[in-house]
C-alpha cells in the first residue's frame, strides 16, 4: 500500500511496479491506483462518494498486491495485513512541481477542468498537502475533506502515522538506499527513474512559479516539520536495510510472513 504524494515520484514507483512481480495485477492502460476506492487528484469531485472497507480482510481481498493509496491515507491502517510505504519531495520544490503539472496541463489542453476543480486542486497541492495526505480522514468526513486547512495537531498525526510506514523514500538522495529499500518491497534492484513527460518538458522552459519561493515557503511550514522528521526516519532505515541486503535477505513482500503476524 503506497501512499501516492503528488509529484513525489509516484509515476515512477508505479513503473517499476509495473516491471515486477506485481506487474500482472496492473492493468496496462492505468496507473497503479485501484478504480474501486482510491481517486486520484484528477477525480477531486469523487472523494465525496469514496467508500470505506467492512474491514482490513476486506481490503487486502479486493486490492492488488501492490496499490496505491490516492489522495489521502485510509485509516485505520491494515499493518497486519498490508506493508505501507510513501515517497517524500522537499516540501517547496513538490508544490511548485504540482503547480507546474496543472498549469501544463491546462495550457496543452490535455485536461478540459472546469474552472472550480481546477483552483481546488491547485489549492490543495500548494499548501501542505503531505500533511493534509497523512492526516486527513482522522479530522474530516469524506464531504470536508477537501477543505479541510491542516493545522499542528494534523502535522503531528501526519508524523506519528510516519513512523509506522515500514518504507520511506526520498528518490535519487541515495541510489544504494532506494536498490535496497526496493528489493525488500518485492520491486526488484533496479533504480527508479524520473518520470518525464516531453510536453511538459516544453512548458516548463517558460513558465514561472508565480509567487516567490518564501511563499510557497510559508505556505508548507507544516510539510517541511514533516518532511524534516521523514529524512531522519530515511536515514536510520536506509542504514538497516542496505546491511539487510548485503547479507542477502530475501524480499519482503506485501504479506507479513506467519511468524511476524502480530509483533
Amino acid at each position: 500500500m503506497n501512499l501516492h504524494i503528488l509529484k513525489a515520484g509516484g509515476m515512477s514507483l508505479c513503473s517499476v511496479a509495473r516491471h515486477s512481480e506485481y506487474g500482472s495485477d496492473i492493468p496496462a492502460d492505468t496507473n497503479c491506483w485501484e478504480r474501486q476506492h482510491f481517486y486520484p487528484m484528477w477525480c477531486l469531485y469523487y472523494l465525496g462518494t469514496r467508500p470505506k472497507w467492512e474491514s482490513c480482510e476486506d481490503l487486502d481481498e479486493s486490492t492488488p498486491d501492490f496499490v496505491m493509496n490516492e489522495n489521502y491515507l485510509d485509516y485505520p491502517l491494515c499493518m497486519q495485513q498490508r506493508l505501507y510505504s510513501t515517497l517524500i519531495r522537499e516540501p517547496v520544490e513538490r508544490a511548485i512541481s504540482h503547480e507546474l503539472h496543472l498549469e501544463a496541463l491546462k495550457d496543452t489542453g490535455n485536461h478540459e477542468m472546469p474552472k472550480k476543480l481546477f483552483e481546488s486542486r491547485l489549492a490543495m497541492g500548494r499548501m501542505n498537502y503531505m500533511t493534509w495526505a497523512l492526516s486527513a480522514d482522522l479530522f474530516a468526513d469524506n464531504l470536508n475533506k477537501a477543505s479541510l486547512v491542516p493545522g499542528k495537531m494534523h502535522a503531528e498525526v501526519a508524523m506519528d502515522t510516519l513512523s509506522r510506514f515500514d518504507f520511506i523514500m526520498e528518490l535519487s538522495e541515495d541510489v544504494e538506499c532506494d536498490a535496497a529499500i526496493l528489493h525488500f518491497m518485492g520491486l526488484g534492484d533496479d533504480v527508479v527513474e524520473p518520470h518525464m513527460n516531453a510536453e511538459f518538458g516544453k512548458f516548463e522552459a517558460k513558465w514561472h512559479p508565480p509567487q516567490p519561493r518564501s511563499v510557497y515557503e510559508e505556505w508548507n511550514n507544516l510539510d517541511k516539520e514533516v518532511y524534516d522528521y521523514a529524512k531522519r526516519l530515511i536515514k536510520v532505515d536506509c542504514e538497516f536495510f542496505k546491511r539487510l541486503k548485503n547479507a542477502n535477505s530475501k524480499p519482503r513482500y506485501h504479506h507479513l510472513p506467519k511468524n511476524l503476524a502480530g509483533i
